[in-house]
């Protein structure tokens, strides 16, 4: 978890945190205030629909703004919000598997669905779906809540490539709109919100109680684990390896991550031995230059989860402006896309930055264009490429801005050769400039305001550019994040 969303940005004293590098380190807590920042003060603990009508009541007599936070996993900062009543999530609980569901109203062909109450996270659904002999398709974190806004603003996963993201998974939705009706969405109910529902993001069209979500049988799965003894000298030929072969690599399955000195990837669609000739180049570099390699089959998602995603849970504590970009999978067809992929990562390594890259687009998933509302761009990548740099718990409002906009230019510079690019927006950079068409394509965009209209007519829910979102209004709206 990163603690971007607690500070707030525009005011350097309003805040309350450690050095993340140094916990102990007295001058993050010697004679400094300790402030609220963007944490809101009053939290309702949500258990049960009766309490969201009440805070909808009280912020529609009130005018006081209300905020929802699931699991927090969020770098727009839509979980927390100066002044308002939040809505905590997390006790809303429960988990039922079915084998044979029929979303409501619907006559389709039964599926096999695992239900989640808005408070289950990974690690729940996760070992849930193990006593149940299927895979749920999921983040990479064990605290997401997959009912929240991972599920609603997209929801990738290492098995993305070959199962498609959650939006592509969920079947069925119970939400409660700002009128105070818990509502059924899906494909043959108010199947207008579903579709906004599957994109559109969290803490917008309305409170979701409870998501319903395809799964999959028990799958096995390749695994490759390769990292290597980085130096200056060899990190650029590392990369060039991930970058000539990361097209060939999404064609056989592979999700996973690349960074500067790995790759952790999956796939269920190789052999060992298929798997072993797919990462030949990396191995060979890997052993070139003092690294390791694990080559393996596992009989589950959930065995692999437990012995590698577990034990390696990210640190935490961190103030991170981070930026992402969809890169198309067009670009690695030729060797002058190549090439420019390549400058822009030499880029980041002189600037003292490590890319991260998910391959976790949905690039094998077969896709019906009409039903999510997330960015296209998704469906022709097969990088999520990410990059930014480090706030210090101490530095001025003047450091701030400038890390900000170094991530703006490093971002108009890769804007430059993935014109057809997007972005995720769980995965967004706050102050993106063509964030309505970076995160949807403006021809979603434009539908999704008028579906915003009709469930929230008075627009009771509003957060950081999120749909609906008043620019106009920003300053008074929004004083932490606006810049």
């Amino acid at each position: 978890m990163n603690n971007q969303d607690e500070i707030c940005f525009t005011n350097v004293t309003d805040q309350c945190v450690l050095n993340n590098i140094l916990p102990a380190d007295a001058n993050a807590f010697t004679n400094v205030s300790c402030n609220q920042g963007s944490v809101s003060e009053y939290y309702v603990q949500v258990e049960e629909g009766s309490d969201v009508v009440a805070a909808l009541d009280f912020s529609r007599k009130t005018g006081i703004r209300l905020s929802i936070k699931n699991s927090g996993h969020d770098y727009l900062s839509r979980s927390s919000r100066k002044g308002s009543l939040a809505l905590w999530m997390r006790k809303v609980s429960g988990m039922s598997h079915e084998t044979s569901f029929v979303p409501k109203g619907c006559d389709s062909t039964p599926v096999n669905v695992i239900t989640t109450a808005a408070g289950v996270n990974t690690n729940d659904v996760y070992e849930f779906a193990e006593t149940q002999n299927v895979t749920f398709i999921g983040g990479y974190a064990t605290t997401i809540g997959v009912a929240g806004g991972w599920v609603q603003a997209g929801g990738h996963s290492v098995l993305s490539p070959v199962y498609g993201l959650g939006i592509d998974r969920v079947v069925q939705y119970k939400i409660i709109t700002t009128d105070g009706v818990l509502r059924i969405a899906n494909e043959c109910k108010n199947s207008d919100l579903f579709w906004a529902l599957r994109g559109g993001g969290g803490g917008t069209f309305g409170i979701v109680m409870e998501a319903t979500h395809r799964v999959e049988p028990r799958i096995q799965l390749a695994v490759a684990a390769i990292s290597y003894n980085r130096t200056s000298s060899n990190v650029l030929e590392w990369l060039s390896v991930i970058v000539n072969n990361s097209l060939p690599w999404a064609n056989q399955g592979w999700g996973g991550h690349y960074q500067a000195a790995n790759l952790i990837s999956v796939t269920p669609l190789l052999s060992l031995s298929e798997a072993v000739e797919s990462m030949a180049p990396a191995m060979k570099f890997a052993m070139e230059n003092g690294g390791t390699v694990v080559i393996e089959i596992l009989s589950s998602w959930y065995e692999f989860y437990t012995k590698y995603v577990t034990p390696n849970e990210a640190v935490v504590g961190g103030l991170r402006p981070l930026a992402p970009r969809l890169v198309p999978a067009s670009l690695f067809n030729s060797t002058e896309g190549r090439s420019k992929l390549m400058g822009f990562l030499e880029r980041l390594i002189s600037l003292g930055y490590s890319p991260y890259i998910p391959n976790t687009t949905p690039w094998l998933y077969p896709w019906d264009p009409a039903s999510t509302s997330s960015t296209p761009a998704w469906r022709d990548s097969i990088w999520e490429l990410s990059y930014g740099g480090a706030w210090t718990f101490n530095e001025t409002l003047e450091q701030r801005t400038s890390q900000i906009d170094l991530v703006n230019d490093l971002t108009a510079m890769v804007e430059e050769f993935t014109p057809t690019g997007g972005a995720y927006l769980n995965e967004a950079h706050p102050w993106t400039s063509d964030w309505r068409e970076a995160w949807w394509g403006l021809k979603n965009y434009e539908r999704l305001v008028e579906i915003k209209k009709k469930y929230d007519p008075d627009n009771l829910l509003t957060c950081w550019k999120c749909v609906g979102f008043d620019e106009e209004n920003a300053a008074k709206d929004f004083p932490c994040l606006n810049i």
